[in-house]
């Protein structure tokens, strides 16, 4: 039986940074409710300030609204997001992704897209990864 080891007081501090690099560059970030309630040390609702503090539009979706089985927290750029998604409006579009930053981020955060989906390459950038 392998013992899980519980994680370093710097490796707690580092969980919240897939929002916390949340910005221009990266425009949407999230932890799931799990990853916050058993690792993180701040709750989902002082993330969610702290980003807010930030200039961040946070949203957070329970299990039964999010394709995260715990639920998870969003937090996004919505300037960067609203302009990433006017400038790839066709491939948006033909993905079949709303425009809209908020509606964008609720609709990522309920459906999960496989690898070949045509919305995978768009999501992508939006987490600040590449295609």
């Amino acid at each position: 039986m392998i013992k899980r080891r519980d994680p370093s007081e710097h490796e707690q501090n580092e969980l919240p940074r897939s929002l916390t690099t949340v910005g221009p560059s990266k425009p949407v970030g999230y932890l799931p409710f799990y990853t916050i309630e058993k690792f993180a040390r701040p709750t989902p609702e002082a993330i969610a300030a702290a980003a807010s503090t930030r200039g961040l539009a946070t949203a957070q979706f329970d299990a039964s609204a999010c394709c995260i089985k715990s639920g998870a927290l969003y937090a996004y750029h919505r300037e960067a997001l609203a302009a990433l998604l006017q400038a790839n409006a066709d491939a948006v579009r033909a993905a079949g992704l709303p425009l809209d930053p908020d509606d964008f981020v609720a609709h990522i955060a309920a459906v999960w897209f496989g690898e070949d989906h045509p919305a995978r390459p768009i999501i992508a950038t939006a987490f600040g990864e590449s295609a």
